[in-house]
């Protein structure tokens, strides 16, 4: 069977699909700020892509439906209970107390709390202070009333503060 090359050919679809991984690839690890689960995440966008090809109408728009797929799947694998059970055995950040070190606590978990302190510190001023108040032990509403601010905005510094201490850990 001979397969022309152009628009509407599957040759022509395969190429542009293969000329946009590195794109795709991109574009994935700016969502997943993870060079392994972007990887995952094209190649998953590229198996729905092949799979689907004839419903793309118009091969003009390979691009954009290519980057609707990556997007829709990223978003699909974060409401995923997969993804929520791994967040939570690797948030450890929830578990550690600024309080003193605890008698028995090894030279490990000295280091690792010694480091968080570091990185803290390092923080902008917005992300430390919600930061080192909800790991002392307060509550989203009492951190919001001892700041004087929405406790909407509590959460999401708190939780942008954790994501730039994963990123410290990550690099």
């Amino acid at each position: 069977m001979e397969h022309r090359k152009g628009n509407g050919s599957p040759d022509h679809f395969t190429g542009h699909l293969v000329n946009l991984q590195k794109q795709l690839f991109l574009y994935a690890l700016q969502l997943t700020e993870n060079q392994d689960d972007a990887m995952d995440l094209v190649q998953e966008t590229s198996y729905k892509a092949l799979k689907n090809r004839r419903k793309l109408l118009r091969d003009d728009h390979i691009r954009a439906w290519l980057y609707t797929i990556l997007k829709n799947t990223y978003i699909n694998y974060l409401r995923s209970s997969h993804y929520r059970q791994q967040v939570s055995d690797t948030d450890d950040l929830n578990q550690i107390q600024f309080t003193q070190a605890a008698p028995d606590e090894t030279p490990d978990e000295q280091l690792i709390r010694k480091e968080l302190h570091e990185i803290i510190n390092l923080l902008p001023g917005v992300y430390e202070k919600p930061i080192r108040m909800f790991l002392t032990g307060y509550s989203y509403k009492e951190i919001s009333a001892q700041m004087n601010i929405p406790i909407g905005t509590v959460k999401s510094r708190i939780h942008l503060g954790k994501k730039q201490i994963r990123s410290y850990y990550s690099a």
